[in-house]
């Protein structure tokens, strides 16, 4: 199989649908299967406060998956995502993270029945509730989402879930996808130690061949935590940067062949296209563009 797994991407999901396109156009191999790893910035419907947060007014992309959810009401945007659903990508997995409208999750994973549910009426997303295990071709992953927390929260690893997953035996779990990360991968700006100690021990318990992360916002690893490899995505788009061609950030991607077991992570200079000007109407032309040229050269 070859798995994608995406960083934090803050509602930016037409910037996602593109990179995964593009991934595969480029690379000429398609992907079996994509895992978003939390902080989607799933806000179907985005409260005052959140039209009011300071990187959605530097970032109108941040209410993007509000636009997507409610596409059905713009003729041209649902064409173009029942077409992209249809001929070039498939769903996408994610998690919660710690900037998400939980209640919100909470009615969705009410309609799970194997695990996942679509949220938005082109299957594109899919919600993966807190401490399912599924298996793709013979490849068991696990999904938690949430952050460690002082005290529970919503935004909290769900005790339960963690109980769960904390029961299965060495070699029951392949890949662990999780939104926080183990104890100790690296120090805040004020110096405090990054990492969930609930992780830890449950990599510790469970080893994993591979933990997939996300949740601060740069690459970290691939790098071993006992027998399992870790590795922590970038964020999507770094809004700290304010430069014209602020774009989609190097590390965001990875590609995991189960087969060869390489673990790659995506650093092509082409994802700086996907930048602060990106337009997902234009982009959709000139794939549709693409693909009629294609089929006129092979009839």
């Amino acid at each position: 199989m070859l798995i994608a797994f995406i960083g934090d991407i803050h509602g930016r999901v037409f910037h996602t649908l593109a990179l995964i396109e593009t991934w595969q156009r480029r690379s000429g191999r398609k992907l079996d299967l994509v895992i978003q790893v939390g902080d989607l910035g799933a806000y179907p419907e985005p409260t005052e406060s959140l039209l009011n947060e300071k990187y959605v007014e530097l970032d109108a992309a941040e209410l993007d998956f509000s636009r997507l959810v409610k596409a059905e009401a713009d003729g041209k945007l649902a064409d173009d995502l029942r077409y992209l659903r249809r001929h070039h990508v498939g769903p996408i997995l994610f998690i919660r993270g710690n900037h998400e409208d939980f209640d919100w999750l909470d009615s969705q994973s009410c309609d799970i029945d194997q695990g996942t549910v679509p949220v938005d009426s082109f299957d594109l997303f899919h919600y993966v509730k807190d401490g399912t295990v599924l298996n793709y071709d013979g490849t068991r992953i696990a999904f938690l989402g949430g952050i460690e927390t002082p005290k529970p929260k919503r935004k909290s690893i769900d005790p339960a879930a963690y109980e769960r997953l904390l029961q299965c035996k060495p070699s029951d779990i392949d890949i662990l996808i999780t939104h926080d990360a183990p104890y100790g991968i690296g120090r805040s700006f004020h110096g405090q130690t990054q990492g969930s100690a609930l992780l830890s021990k449950l990599i510790e318990t469970i080893e994993p061949n591979y933990l997939i992360a996300g949740h601060y916002h740069h690459v970290i690893g691939p790098k071993a935590c006992g027998r399992t490899t870790y590795l922590g995505l970038d964020v999507l788009v770094d809004l700290r940067d304010d430069g014209e061609r602020r774009g989609v950030q190097p590390g965001s991607m990875a590609v995991l062949d189960t087969a060869t077991k390489e673990l790659q992570v995506v650093q092509d200079d082409w994802l700086a296209q996907l930048d602060k000007h990106f337009a997902f109407p234009i982009f959709m032309e000139r794939l549709k563009q693409r693909d009629h040229r294609d089929r006129t050269r092979t009839e």
